[in-house]
């Protein structure tokens, strides 16, 4: 890996830190509202398309470097082992790279309806084990050349899919 690379990983890594942490010591003892679940979810979209779109710029240049949609899934898992948040993304094409990515739910399957309808915001209240979560999707179109190397045939500004996120409301 190069060493810009690395210090790409270091730097989403430290930034996902302070604002999850910031973001953590402003909720109020009564749990987050729905507005601040909403700006949470904002943020982790800005975040992670910033360093979806950075990975690619990489993988065009190295393609040693690990695609974007690999990476992504890795911090994904990690966030959640932590108990931060749910974040999965989610196939528009009708032929995922991987099967996993299609939607396993209705407000997944929601969601992607939503999104090839024009939409680039979707979102739902719903109760999951007894607990409230913000459940929300966004738009992930082509928006650099540097994507159609994974997804040929697709130009910018064609829609992939989305980021699917589940964030507690308590």
């Amino acid at each position: 890996m190069t060493k810009k690379f690395i210090k790409l990983v270091l730097a989403s890594v430290v930034i996902l830190f302070f604002t999850s942490t910031t973001t953590i010591a402003e909720e109020s003892s009564k749990g987050k509202t729905l507005i601040q679940a909403r700006e949470i979810v904002r943020m982790l979209d800005d975040l992670y398309k910033t360093f979806i779109v950075l990975i690619t710029e990489e993988y065009v240049n190295d393609p040693s470097v690990l695609p974007a949609a690999t990476l992504s899934k890795r911090v994904f898992e990690v966030m959640s082992k932590k108990g931060w948040h749910k974040a999965r993304l989610l196939d528009a094409t009708g032929t995922p790279f991987n099967p996993d990515n299609n939607p396993k739910d209705e407000f997944e399957r929601d969601a992607i309806k939503a999104m090839v309808s024009g939409k680039s915001y979707f979102e739902r209240v719903e109760k999951i084990e007894g607990k409230d979560y913000l459940r929300a999707a966004t738009a992930v179109p082509v928006v650099i050349k540097g994507c159609t190397i994974c997804h040929p045939g697709k130009k910018v500004g064609d829609l992939l899919g989305a980021i699917s996120y589940s964030i507690t409301l308590e």
